[in-house]
């Protein structure tokens, strides 16, 4: 059964009916203009002389599934997630929805209609787009852009994790901080996502115990990192996704709090990271600029089957975290990537303490260079590991650019599915076997 329309038009004085008009071809029309840099607010429903009207219709058929319809049901997204109870579906028709949206409701999926016109835009003025703060919460098949802060933050600063999350066909571009960011998260779920231009990173995963996050099918390009994890202890995957153009490809390194333990990048295309094009919130981030994949640090690294090439400086870093505050990696694995192309070695042992590790690992990389002289034989994976070369790896704070200036994705396939697929709250996510990856052809 579709909901009805909670207003009616009546009796409304001709310039009054004039005006609503004009907001509602507004937002039609910021929804036909795929890209646009800047929003225009929502009509809440109430027109100048207090009248209340019939909210803006789509052209689009009516959907199949049973949902909460934004802005049939309520103008802003905002107010139907304060309708919603646990296990509801809101449906947004096109619009460029510009709030802020906080969702304490647990099991709720809020779902656009349409990936590439139902925006939520911050208009370079509002702090986070999506603010979950409840468990099992699904984002599907939206754009959220141009905020101050994250696009999506997930989590609290509560010491028990918020437990469920999934991203799904979620595109973010140009804000101050992060496309997604899971803080204190278990079972979280990024998949088929977009994210272009950020200060901080596109996906960044953070202080997380006994994680179960997996981050796959997922493109990440033009902002600070592309992937970043960071104090996470346990049951990170980024897998099968590709971090193009930015300052840092992936980052995995050690939290100031706490390491990061057991992290796997597997099966991930790395390639031209080193771009200052990009924006930037953290000078320290650039470290690691141009490289591809940074471990900082950490417990057993895995860096599996990934193909890496292109990027202005190396291709794998190991070396202690940016903020100095860890040694250096323990237990990294660095195996069957296919690495080429990097005028600083294709990977390099930037070590600074002399102890010898028997169980660094750098095995069947095909080509790859290996820096500084004497690193191989420090990786050999067991007992005839000698004593690494110490090398410090030095860099230092490059050009940037605002992040209203990054460069907007394009159009994206969506769900397909999105007008009659129910309402499927996040659940517990299973992480693939990195033995299983393959790197990606060249």
């Amino acid at each position: 059964m579709i909901r009805q329309p909670i207003a009616a038009t009546r009796g409304l004085h001709p310039r009054t009916l004039i005006w609503f008009l004009l907001a509602a071809l507004s937002i039609s029309a910021c929804a036909a203009r795929e890209g646009d840099q800047i929003g225009s607010p929502i009509f809440n429903g109430t027109t100048p002389d207090g009248q209340t009207v019939e909210p803006p219709r789509t052209t689009l058929p009516l959907p199949e599934v049973d949902a909460i319809r934004v802005p049939l049901d309520s103008f802003s997204i905002q107010g139907a997630v304060d309708m919603a109870q646990p296990g509801d579906l809101i449906l947004i028709d096109p619009g460029v929805y510009t709030e802020e949206v906080v969702v304490a409701t647990p099991d709720v999926v809020i779902r656009g209609r349409d990936r590439n016109t139902v925006f939520i835009d911050g208009i370079h003025g509002l702090n986070n787009g999506v603010s979950v703060r409840a468990d099992g919460v699904a984002v599907e098949n939206v754009t959220v852009r141009n905020y101050l802060g994250d696009g999506i933050s997930v989590g609290t600063e509560q010491p028990v994790p918020l437990n469920r999350f999934r991203a799904l066909h979620v595109t973010t571009s140009n804000t101050g901080d992060n496309g997604i960011a899971l803080r204190n998260v278990t079972n979280a779920e990024i998949r088929q996502g977009w994210h272009s231009g950020h200060g901080g990173s596109g996906v960044l995963v953070s202080g997380c115990t006994n994680c179960s996050t997996l981050v796959t099918a997922t493109l990440a390009e033009y902002s600070a990192s592309g992937f970043r994890v960071v104090g996470a202890q346990e049951g990170v995957s980024v897998f099968s996704s590709t971090s193009r153009n930015n300052r840092v490809g992936i980052l995995v390194e050690d939290g100031p709090l706490q390491p990061t333990t057991g992290a796997v990048v597997a099966g991930n295309v790395v390639l031209n990271n080193g771009f200052t094009s990009t924006p930037s919130n953290d000078p320290s981030i650039d470290r690691g600029f141009g490289v591809g994949i940074q471990v900082g640090g950490t417990v057993s690294a895995n860096i599996i089957a990934n193909q890496v090439s292109g990027n202005t400086r190396a291709g794998v870093l190991l070396a202690p975290n940016n903020a100095g505050s860890t040694g250096d990696p323990i237990a990294p694995r660095v195996e069957r990537n296919a690495i080429t192309g990097h005028p600083e070695s294709d990977i390099v042992l930037a070590f600074e303490d002399e102890i010898i590790d028997p169980s660094t690992c750098i095995l069947n990389n095909g080509a790859a260079t290996v820096g500084p002289d004497g690193a191989t034989e420090a990786a050999a994976c067991g007992d005839a590991n000698t004593r690494p070369p110490l090398f410090a790896w030095t860099g230092e704070p490059r050009s940037t650019i605002e992040y209203v200036n990054g460069p907007v994705p394009p159009g994206i396939d969506g769900m397909e599915d999105a007008d009659s697929a129910i309402a499927t709250p996040a659940g517990p996510v299973g992480l693939p076997d990195p033995e299983t990856a393959t790197a990606p052809a060249g």
